[in-house]
């Protein structure tokens, strides 16, 4: 899916890229109101808008939830459980050379 130059920036200077380059795996994704969405992230743009599959959405009560698409607006959330087989900084380079900005 092509960027908007606004979200390619975006994405190149904050750490959208990080996430972007989990794109595919499956993590956590903590959000403001207090719940969690557990699921594979299929996409993630330039405002840090996530989109998921294969989703456990537990809310803040506790209560879960198995969808099989799911939408998290950027502003929303809080903390995303990076997993640990990634290489942090190598993913960051990896994507910010890839949305052309030279390190």
């Amino acid at each position: 899916m092509d960027m908007s130059a606004r979200e390619r920036s975006l994405s190149r200077s904050t750490l959208t890229c990080l996430l972007q380059g989990i794109s595919g795996m499956v993590t956590t994704v903590e959000l403001q109101n207090e719940g969690t969405v557990l699921g594979r992230i299929e996409h993630v743009d330039g405002f840090m808008n996530i989109t998921m599959s294969n989703v456990c959405f537990t809310d803040p009560s506790g209560d879960r939830n198995y969808l099989d698409h799911f939408f998290v607006k950027g502003k929303n959330v809080r903390y995303v459980q990076i997993p640990d087989k990634v290489d942090i900084s190598k993913t960051i380079t990896r994507e910010v050379q890839h949305h052309g900005k030279r390190l």
